[in-house]
């Protein structure tokens, strides 16, 4: 059994669209600035979060009165392994965000304080706030990284 030719047509069709160019476009650059761009935002995100949930952590307040001669007390400090009470609220006040791209395609976030007294209760004094509420919220921080790209 012989196979029919195709009609006059058909042929002019094929032709007419083996004349026309084809363009290709390649979307890797587009996709991966928007893939970038969210990986951006869901680290400010959960800088943003894990800011807020420092200075929560630190906002409890030392309780000020006067003593029997006229003079400030203090008194509801934290001990060693809570959270520091907030005495002046400077420290409170410096809690800072801040999200860099430190190389095409590489994102870093950074929570914490420029001041000196922050290191020394992070550090020396066992009043861990940076350190032990990054680790508190670690589960909550990956679902921010690692949850569908929208």
């Amino acid at each position: 059994m012989a196979i029919p030719l195709p009609n006059a047509s058909v042929l002019a069709g094929r032709e007419r669209r083996a004349a026309k160019e084809v363009k290709i476009e390649w979307f890797i650059k587009n996709v991966s600035d928007k893939v970038a761009m969210s990986f951006q935002k869901r680290m400010k995100m959960a800088t943003h979060y894990l800011k807020d949930k420092v200075v929560r952590n630190i906002s409890i307040s030392v309780t000020k009165g006067k003593g029997p001669r006229g003079g400030r007390v203090v008194t509801g400090r934290s001990v060693a392994g809570e959270f520091p009470h907030a005495d002046t609220k400077q420290l409170l006040r410096t809690i800072f965000q801040e999200v860099r791209e430190i190389s095409p395609g590489v994102i870093e976030g950074y929570v914490g304080t420029p001041q000196k007294y922050g290191l020394i209760l992070e550090t020396r004094m066992d009043r861990s706030f940076l350190v032990r509420t990054l680790n508190e919220e670690l589960g909550i921080l990956r679902s921010f990284m690692t949850g569908p790209i929208i």
